[in-house]
């Protein structure tokens, strides 16, 4: 069956309706809007994640020829409905996007019973609890160290263990 005309009027327009991201464990709805939407550890972010493994700037929701798009950039990766994203991917009514142990919801219909909505994001102030190194993965070859991931403790530690046993044999014979 087509519909005609008047059933085209009667239908809401998705592409109107207000997008929010729901963020899952606290159960609030954030308004998206035109300018860009950020997700991350940092206190400037639009959602804050106080997890380690969380970068500063995580991910961030752009409006883009009347669309939303998810973009990452998180060493740690940032999944959507389940799959790692590797390029920005548009978002569509009910994805589901993990960031860390976070689970945050794209609605541009009805909100779920029990969900408040956030009136703005007010700035955070800067504070020492988001300027923690992010933790690394040796399996996804993140590296935090300066000198590439290698700590030269180590060697030193090994090198000082044989001196010591090389010591212990010649003065003992």
């Amino acid at each position: 069956m087509v519909p005609n005309a008047t059933d085209a009027q009667k239908m809401p327009d998705q592409d109107k309706a207000p997008a929010y991201l729901v963020y899952e464990f606290e159960r609030r709805a954030y308004p998206l809007s035109d300018t860009g939407f950020a997700i991350g550890r940092d206190a400037s972010n639009d959602i804050v994640i106080r997890e380690p493994s969380v970068s500063r700037t995580h991910a961030e929701v752009r409006a883009e020829g009347g669309e939303y798009v998810l973009h990452t950039s998180g060493t740690t990766g940032t999944r959507l409905n389940g799959a790692a994203m590797t390029t920005p991917r548009q978002l569509k009514d009910g994805d589901r996007i993990e960031v860390g142990t976070a689970e945050l919801t794209f609605r541009r219909a009805k909100l779920p019973l029990g969900v408040s909505v956030v009136d703005h994001a007010q700035p955070h102030a800067d504070d020492i609890t988001s300027r923690r190194e992010t933790i690394g993965n040796p399996i996804l070859g993140t590296k935090n160290h300066p000198n590439g991931g290698r700590s030269p403790l180590p060697l030193v530690a090994g090198l000082i263990v044989i001196a010591a046993a090389a010591a212990y044999y010649l003065f003992m014979r």
